[in-house]
């Protein structure tokens, strides 16, 4: 193989490659794993494509809260506190949608959601394994 088809074989693919990295951003951007204070959480679902991703990745995090009104619209921009049994605030976050999934470590927490202008607050037992889900309405 001379230069000229290396050259024109590397043209190639980093066409393609480009033209990849294109589609995958149409196809939504992944979401960010964010962080307070060594705990991490996303946030988001807001369409059905975010919502995928999220739900997609829940299997890495061990508590995961449901947002909505009691119409069973879905509810975003809701402020989030979790505090542990001892009532250091462990999360402090907005939700950008109606679904947040966070890694806890094992153990008791209050979770505490504000939305048009009212809050709420479960009790919540986060185990080493499987999934705690809590779900709030107004």
């Amino acid at each position: 193989m001379n230069r000229h088809n290396i050259a024109a074989g590397l043209l190639v693919l980093a066409s393609g490659l480009w033209g990849g990295a294109a589609m995958a951003q149409e196809a939504g951007a992944p979401l960010d794993v964010r962080e307070f204070e060594g705990v991490r959480y996303l946030t988001g679902g807001v369409g059905e494509e975010e919502r995928n991703q999220l739900l997609a990745s829940a299997q890495d995090f061990n508590l995961k809260l449901v947002f909505a009104e009691k119409s069973g619209d879905y509810l975003a921009d809701i402020n989030v506190a979790i505090a542990d049994s001892t009532g250091r605030k462990v999360l402090e976050a907005r939700a950008d949608g109606p679904l947040m999934l966070a890694k806890l470590p094992p153990g008791n927490y209050r979770v505490t959601a504000m939305a048009n202008g009212r809050d709420q607050t479960r009790n919540a037992t986060v185990a080493r394994t499987g999934q705690r889900s809590l779900t709030f309405y107004w």
